[in-house]
């Protein structure tokens, strides 16, 4: 697992090249921020990548947002957690799971070796988490203490 977010970037950079694709502005801002995003929640939607784009003088259109995210997703270097009506994106450089405020939104990621039980029970039963060959994570929906405590 690399850690620090240059070697992150550095990382998905030679996987896109290796898959054919250029390093263009677009694709370096979008991991970027998604290498820069693991301090927080983890995760951006489409909208808030677009926004800290265009703050950090990225100019790029939103559909080439959509754009470098379907081919990273496709890649396997991020992956998707929906979250409500919005689906959130990460790198998807270090296998983890989400545990997700159905109400308020707020995510934290929780190591693999967290819920290895219930994916080994998954494919006991003939559900394999990791079809196509890239990692995928288990999404637990609930209610985060905030929510809980203020009625919400």
């Amino acid at each position: 697992m690399t850690t620090s977010e240059t070697e992150r970037v550095n990382a998905a950079v030679q996987r896109l090249r290796r898959a054919g694709l250029r390093n263009t502005a677009a694709r370096r801002g979008v991991l970027d921020q998604l290498a820069h995003a693991v301090g927080g929640r983890g995760h951006l939607s489409v909208s808030e990548l677009h926004h800290a784009l265009l703050a950090r003088g990225v100019v790029v259109e939103l559909s080439t947002v959509h754009r470098v995210l379907r081919q990273l997703v496709e890649l396997g270097i991020a992956h998707t957690v929906p979250v409500g009506r919005t689906t959130t994106f990460g790198l998807a450089d270090d296998i983890h799971h989400h545990a997700v405020c159905g109400t308020c939104g707020d995510m934290r990621q929780l190591p693999a070796e967290a819920v290895a039980a219930s994916v080994a029970a998954a494919r006991a039963v003939g559900i394999d988490t990791d079809q196509s060959g890239h990692p995928n994570g288990v999404v637990v929906y609930g209610r985060c203490v905030r929510c809980r405590t203020t009625g919400r």
